[in-house]
Parts: structure tokens; sequence; C-alpha cells
């Protein structure tokens, strides 16, 4: 078992639209303002293995999507295609080269305990780091099938044996937070900001499910520390990088990336500054406690962990 949904993760869940009070029975939950059916679907999660994960997606009629959200779909896939190849490959190195690439982030600079959101929080891999001071920890990803087939990845498995503890998991977007208000300790989002298709309403729900004083995490890509990144690399010889990234990421992911570049696509739906980042933070509600940039090759990537003020008037 990889997917659970536990009683007192029910306890906390609203309908993600309006905000109202749910009824519910195994097959799925009902808002009781808006009418809103939020079905339980069955998952594959190995051969032959079903799960079952509750979808608290908005899913709009195809006449009625924004051109952005349509936009959004399109990168999303992208990015679980590439996820798709990347749990084909199971490649237990890359794994590890992940880990120890925040293992800092999580052991020394910063520590999340109490009750955890994951926004975007895949297979609920930051388990790996978590300390025995978590009381409640929820993953929540639009990536429906980020379980696929995981019980057939041993390397990924041997990697982050915390996989083998099923997880608080539901599919929902970080714009419509299926969730009551000032419910969590921390909200953190690793690599997901710049996926969004609207990162101020997902801050702003973010600040709502965040208890006061309570705090979140954010780890992002910021546009300027990439672009120098990007820079130095071109002194490094062409012939160099492109062996380097056949080597790290087999041939198809390669024409994958040299396909999206000559294209100008990539699986991002935004490219923050340092500065926007801090005036998003500010206008969402958060106040910054710490910043800290990721140790190379990763020294284009900041975390920043800020508190949730108390509600007062502010300017939108």
């Amino acid at each position: 078992m990889f997917v659970k949904l536990d009683q007192d993760v029910v306890e906390l869940l609203c309908c993600p639209l309006c905000k109202s009070n749910l009824a519910h029975d195994a097959d799925h939950f009902l808002c009781i303002s808006c009418g809103l059916v939020f079905p339980s679907i069955e998952i594959l999660v190995g051969r032959n293995i079903r799960e079952r994960v509750c979808d608290f997606r908005i899913h709009r009629p195809a006449y009625c999507v924004p051109d952005g959200q349509i936009l959004w779909g399109d990168v999303q896939r992208e990015f679980e295609t590439c996820h798709d190849r990347s749990a084909h490959g199971d490649a237990l190195q890359l794994y590890l080269d992940e880990i120890d690439s925040v293992r800092e982030i999580y052991r020394e600079e910063f520590h999340i305990g109490g009750s955890i959101l994951d926004v975007g929080g895949h297979q609920g891999r930051l388990r790996h780091f978590l300390d025995s001071d978590v009381s409640l920890y929820v993953s929540i990803d639009p990536f429906i099938n980020v379980f696929d087939d995981v019980a057939d990845q041993k390397s990924l498995i041997e990697a982050y044996p915390c996989l083998t503890t099923p997880c608080n998991f539901i599919a929902a977007q970080a714009e419509y937070l299926p969730f009551r208000s000032k419910v969590f300790d921390w909200i953190h989002m690793r690599s997901v900001v710049d996926h969004l298709s609207d990162p101020y309403q997902a801050l702003i729900e973010a600040f709502r499910c965040c208890k006061t004083g309570g705090h979140i995490l954010i780890g992002l890509a910021i546009m300027e520390k990439l672009q120098s990144c990007s820079r130095e690399e071109g002194n490094v010889p062409l012939t160099s990088k492109i062996v380097s990234k056949l080597k790290r990421d087999g041939v198809a992911a390669f024409l994958d990336a040299v396909k999206r570049k000559v294209s100008r696509k990539d699986d991002h739906m935004v490219r923050l500054s340092y500065n926007q980042l801090l005036d998003l933070l500010d206008k969402s509600g958060w106040q910054l406690v710490k910043e800290h940039w990721q140790k190379p090759p990763y020294s284009y990537c900041i975390y920043v962990s800020a508190a949730a003020r108390s509600v007062t008037p502010r300017s939108n």
C-alpha cells in the first residue's frame, strides 16, 4: 500500500472551490453547498496492484477553460511525460544525487515539524528528511498518476524507503486547496511555484491554510542566477556538455530537451527574479524569516522560509 487518506485528514477537508463542508462515502466527496463531486479514482501502483486516490482537482468544461489554464495543461503534460520517462529508467544514482543535493536544506538549514502540507509533493519524498516530531503529513499534487508502477521501481524504493509507508495523498491544485483555514504548521513548496498557473493565488491559498505564526518553505530556481549559470556553462565545450547530458539523462531525454530548446518550451510556467519572489511573499501575507542558496551545481536555487502574518488589511 502506497496511498492512504487518514480520518484526521478527512476532517480537514473542504470544497476546493467554495470552501464549504463535504459529505462523503467510500466512492466520493460531495460539497453540500455548490454540489461539486470529487470522486475516488483507481490508480495502478504496480503489476495488478490497484489503489484509490481522491480527485479534488477542478475540472472545467473544455469550452470554459481560460487560455492560461490551457497552457498550464500543456506544460503539466510535458512535466508528467518527463517524469514517466525518468521512472522507467529507475536509476539509483540519480535518486541518491537528488537526496544529496537537498540534504543540507532539510538537515541543517531548515527544520520542518508539526502538521505539514506538501504542495506539489509528488510521492511524498520529503518524508525521507522528516523527524519524528511530524504530527501529520499530506501531499497534494495535480499529477494523479504520480504513483503509477511505483511498486516496481526497486531503485527508487531503495533510495527512498519512506515510500513503503503509505502516504496521505490527494490529487489537487495549489490554487484550489481542499482544506479548511488555519490547519497546518508548515506549507512546503519545493520546485513548485514556477510550475503554477497562478503563483499569487496559490500563495494566498497557502496562507489561508497555514496557522497564524506557521511557516512556508519555498525552493525555487531564480531567474537571474539561472541566466548567470547558463552563461558560465557556455564556457564549457559543447561536446563535453552533450556527453555529460547523454550519460545523465539518456538519449530519449536528451533529444526531448533539444526539441524544447529549439521551440523555446520547457515544463515551467514562469521564472521569478529574487525581488519578485520576495514581493510575492509579502503581497500574499508572508514575512520573510530566512533564506539559503543551494550548494553547487544548483546554486541558482534559493530556499526561503516565511511566517504567516496576523491578518491585517493589505493592498492587492
